[in-house]
């Protein structure tokens, strides 16, 4: 089986390049499609798409690795899609491989950004039993037995990496030694951000426009504008599209990234919320939170982001929810001013379980153990068993609030990042609750943190963007 697959494939890549007529190579390659269902190869082969893959190979989850391939590319779209197309896989002993040729460069890289996608460090092509088959490596040295693997099963040391969450996959491994790699100054106040696959930077303002930074350069690039002011969230969709909301205007807009000579609007959806934040589910679904403005409504509102239909509510905060965590069974985890964190089955909109704080939750994680890390409106940071509603250690440290745009993150070794209004963060030991690392007092304020697809840490104040080594 393999080697036929191998021979169809050279053979179609040789016609394809024999063939002059592009209409005649599409069509070629769509009869190709119908009778065999593993052609990665050629559609990525027949695109070019070796400079896309080179530009995206520390892209970190399935999602952010088809962006990234897409934007830096967008003919390889169709490329990127078929790569990740679990039915393309070879099962073998019951266990699904993708195939790749160790001899063929672009085909190793594949099998690298394939790994990337499933959340491993790397992929090697080998050969197993004399099959050529694709191996994700989960650490520096060792290979998983398939082509399928979710998170690190051997940490590296501290302030090198971060363990992948099991809420958050698709944020790459984070490199952190809390030194600065870069500084940019900022005009506009604080805004928030997004860090795309391709490298670039989506940032907010106060006017009408969305900024997209060239963070190499510190300069931004180029502008999304619209009728629309004061776009203030941000999402980015599976095949690579950037979600805005404009909380004022209780407006969505989908832009497509891709298009840079022409109109890349391609949609507008107007609701009845006035947005605070909002997190892009694992099928595209959009969940919604709502701002103090809205006046005794802050349901987490479940839209589908291609008509805007509202699939679901979540009825049960009190007040301003400022984050929402998707976990990989598909429940909801959110953070509220009402001094709650809520699990949430998003299938009925049921409240599976509540904890309540002694004040304001402004961030949420989870440690590698399952355990529930929340910090709070004073700079107190907790630490939750889920299971059974037990508070298990208080962090105390911080001087002021912790920040409410994502400033809580989990090191590879189970260490624990925050950052804080006081104008410092901290890297906690959570089992004994002591500072094994405190940076010198900022310019100003923490307001956000995010991280860049190389890894990097990039945090937002009023007056300055910083990435961290």
């Amino acid at each position: 089986m393999f080697k036929s697959f191998i021979f169809c494939a050279f053979l179609v890549i040789w016609t394809i390049t024999e063939v002059k007529s592009e209409s005649s190579r599409k069509d070629f390659i769509d009869g190709f499609r119908k009778d065999n269902s593993r052609y990665w190869l050629i559609s990525c082969t027949l695109s070019g798409c070796s400079f896309a893959f080179s530009s995206c190979m520390n892209c970190y989850g399935e999602r952010g690795c088809k962006s990234c391939i897409s934007l830096s590319k967008p003919e390889c779209s169709v490329c990127a899609d078929d790569i990740y197309n679990k039915d393309d896989l070879e099962t073998i002993d019951g266990n699904e491989y993708l195939i790749c040729d160790s001899g063929d460069p672009i085909q190793s890289k594949v099998c690298h950004l394939y790994c990337r996608g499933q959340y491993a460090q790397s992929g090697q092509c080998v050969r197993v039993n004399n099959l050529p088959i694709c191996k994700c490596s989960s650490d520096s040295g060792s290979f998983t037995t398939d082509s399928t693997v979710s998170t690190q099963t051997t940490p590296p040391a501290y302030s090198t990496t971060t363990l992948q969450s099991t809420s958050s996959p698709n944020i790459p491994s984070i490199y952190f030694n809390g030194t600065v790699k870069q500084n940019i100054s900022i005009s506009d106040w604080y805004q928030r951000i997004l860090p795309l696959p391709n490298g670039d930077l989506v940032r907010g303002s106060r006017r009408n426009l969305i900024e997209i930074w060239d963070l190499q350069k510190g300069i931004i690039k180029r502008n999304l504008t619209s009728v629309y002011s004061i776009p203030n969230v941000f999402g980015l969709l599976s095949n690579g599209d950037l979600v805005a909301g404009y909380g004022n205007n209780k407006t969505l807009l989908v832009w497509d990234l891709k298009i840079t000579n022409g109109e890349p609007l391609k949609r507008t959806i107007q609701t009845n919320e006035e947005i605070w934040c909002l997190t892009v589910l694992k099928y595209d679904d959009l969940a919604i939170c709502q701002s103090w403005n809205s006046y005794d409504d802050y349901d987490i509102m479940i839209r589908d982001s291609q008509n805007g239909l509202i699939k679901n509510k979540l009825v049960g905060h009190l007040s301003t929810v400022y984050q929402i965590i998707e976990l990989s069974n598909g429940n909801l985890v959110s953070c509220s001013d009402d001094k709650t964190v809520k699990v949430w089955n998003i299938s009925n909109g049921a409240v599976i379980k509540s904890i309540t704080h002694v004040m304001s939750v402004r961030s949420i994680a989870f440690l590698p153990n399952g355990n529930l890390v929340s910090g709070l409106e004073d700079g107190t940071i907790n630490i939750w068993n889920l299971e059974t509603n037990q508070l298990i250690k208080n962090l105390i440290g911080h001087t002021n609030s912790i920040c409410y745009n994502n400033c809580l993150h989990i090191l590879a070794n189970g260490d624990l990042l925050s950052a804080s209004h006081d104008k410092t963060m901290q890297v906690w030991n959570p089992i004994d609750g002591t500072v094994k690392f405190k940076s010198p007092l900022q310019k100003d304020r923490f307001l956000q943190l995010a991280v860049l697809p190389s890894g990097n840490f990039i945090s937002s104040s009023r007056y300055e963007l910083i990435v961290w080594n």
